[in-house]
């Protein structure tokens, strides 16, 4: 295999992983002795570097990875949060959309007990907004929703996510009849109204 052949496996195998690579990963993957991709390696180091790409090659003695520059740093974050939800909490966000504005306590009725964990990071990712709504909260979708997922009104955003909405609910509900037969049928006690802390009770 050619130097230059060995450079542009190197880089496709950086740009995939997506994370750290290590030198005996790559040399095993493309069949090449370590020295060798060591020195591919260095290359595109040099090359991103000179370039003024937005991406840099980087080391940390054994494994290697593209980094973001740090002048491209600001518009990544903005992105990083949403691209790095799991599935679990995508259909927590699917059944907001689906139903936005909707109470908090609805979609912990669908969703459960977990939901919470998801509402907490969809809010941090900037997708939704929550505010005080008699004993639980109110949850809107925010702007930054209606730009990542491109829509433009209410409408477009039942139509969009009413489908995995749907599913989402569908799949709840039988985990939680699953859960009611697995115990042996007995009645499932009524989840309490949302409380939220008011500070300390008054005499």
């Amino acid at each position: 295999m050619d130097a230059a052949e060995l450079r542009n496996k190197t880089e496709a195998i950086l740009f995939a992983a997506g994370k750290k690579v290590s030198v005996d990963y790559i040399a095993k993957l493309t069949r090449t002795p370590k020295e060798e991709v060591l020195k591919a390696l260095a290359q595109l180091k040099e090359e991103y570097a000179a370039k003024g790409s937005s991406l840099l090659v980087v080391d940390d003695g054994e494994s290697w990875k593209f980094v973001v520059r740090e002048s491209y740093s600001p518009i990544v974050r903005k992105i990083v949060p949403t691209t790095e939800l799991t599935k679990t909490v995508i259909e927590t966000l699917a059944v907001i959309a689906w139903k936005a504005p909707v109470l908090q306590s609805e979609v912990i009725r669908i969703r459960t007990n977990k939901a919470y964990d998801h509402l907490s990071e969809i809010e941090k990712a900037g997708l939704i907004s929550r505010e005080k709504h008699g004993r639980t909260q109110l949850i809107k979708l925010a702007q930054k929703f209606y730009d990542y997922f491109d829509v433009h009104s209410e409408q477009e955003v039942k139509d969009k996510f009413r489908k995995l909405g749907e599913q989402a609910e569908k799949e709840a509900e039988a985990a939680k009849e699953a859960q009611h037969d697995t115990a042996g049928g007995v009645p499932e006690v009524q989840a309490q109204p949302e409380v939220q802390p008011e500070g300390q009770a008054k005499n």
